[in-house]
């Protein structure tokens, strides 16, 4: 009754306002819950990485802990696989699921990865575990630059998704490559390279046992995390791998292809995980290269007269 006002002389017809966020409620209230339920369980893998990456930060970080950290940086990346196509196959995408999905990328491929570089490669320098790497009286300036690198790479997958907010398509038919890295395959290569390198402290005989292999993987990570940060915010085509090569129906040979890869990989499977995660990231780059070379290779066409 609060709405209603009388016409008649001497009296006012003008109405009040009508409120404009109700549609933006109505919006909220009618959210999807099953892709809704799976993006947050994206957001708290993302944040369980990060309390197991710092379980022990007044001391150091044990590689167990740093081990499940990267496990879980790769549970949050199959909640990510499963939300997007859950609310395509129920025809319940919308802005709200896109920056909640977003939001929760920002933590499990952004700080979480960040965060596991940092504790593995100050734990690898520092020396606990194994025989010390670097004086600990000379470690001041390097973990600021491994700092420095974890930050570069927190903003620019932030960027990123910025970016691919603005970019993206609903159409699934657009969905067959990325512009830059896309930020779960950045994340999957530092949590590879620290799984490597937890699998390679295990091993206690091999020519992988030696000290110069941990020095190389503790000085490989912030290099490959600073390079995977960069080609977030590049140009470069990346391929959406489920998309290109897993959807839809192929030839019974593709799969034994598949099946014989994937035993292959079994052999050592944490040394193929990095080598399938770097691959990845620099198939970028090098793809753009290759392009150029072929084109420039090119017979060119007729002249127009």
């Amino acid at each position: 009754m609060a709405d209603y006002q009388p016409s008649g002389p001497g009296t006012s017809t003008r109405r009040r306002p009508r409120r404009p966020e109700r549609g933006k409620h109505r919006i909220l209230q009618s959210t999807a819950m099953l892709p809704g339920l799976l993006t947050i369980s994206n957001g708290l893998a993302g944040f369980a990485a990060i309390h197991f990456a710092t379980k022990d930060a007044l001391g150091y970080a044990m590689l167990g802990n740093l081990a499940i950290a990267a496990y879980l940086i790769f549970l949050a990346m199959f909640f990510d696989m499963l939300d997007g196509r859950v609310a395509r196959m129920t025809r319940r995408t919308s802005d709200f699921g896109g920056q909640l999905d977003s939001l929760c990328d920002v933590i499990s491929f952004g700080a979480a990865p960040a965060v596991l570089m940092v504790r593995t490669v100050i734990m690898a320098i520092r020396g606990h575990q194994i025989q010390p790497i670097i004086l600990l009286d000379k470690t001041a300036g390097t973990e600021r630059v491994i700092w420095c690198i974890a930050g570069l790479y927190l903003a620019c997958a932030a960027l990123r998704l910025a970016r691919f907010n603005v970019e993206n398509e609903p159409d699934e038919s657009r969905h067959l490559f990325f512009r830059g890295l896309p930020s779960p395959g950045a994340a999957a290569t530092v949590a590879a390279m620290v799984l490597l390198f937890d699998h390679i402290v295990g091993i206690e005989t091999g020519w992988r046992a030696g000290k110069w292999m941990l020095v190389t993987v503790s000085l490989a990570m912030p290099v490959a995390t600073l390079a995977v940060a960069l080609l977030m915010v590049s140009r470069f085509r990346y391929t959406h791998i489920v998309n290109q090569y897993i959807r839809g129906r192929r030839p019974f040979n593709y799969l034994v292809k598949l099946v014989v890869l994937g035993l292959v990989a079994m052999l050592d499977p944490f040394v193929a995980l990095a080598l399938v995660t770097v691959t990845y990231s620099l198939s970028g780059p090098v793809g753009a290269a290759w392009r150029l070379i072929r084109q420039r290779q090119a017979p060119a066409g007729p002249s127009d007269t």
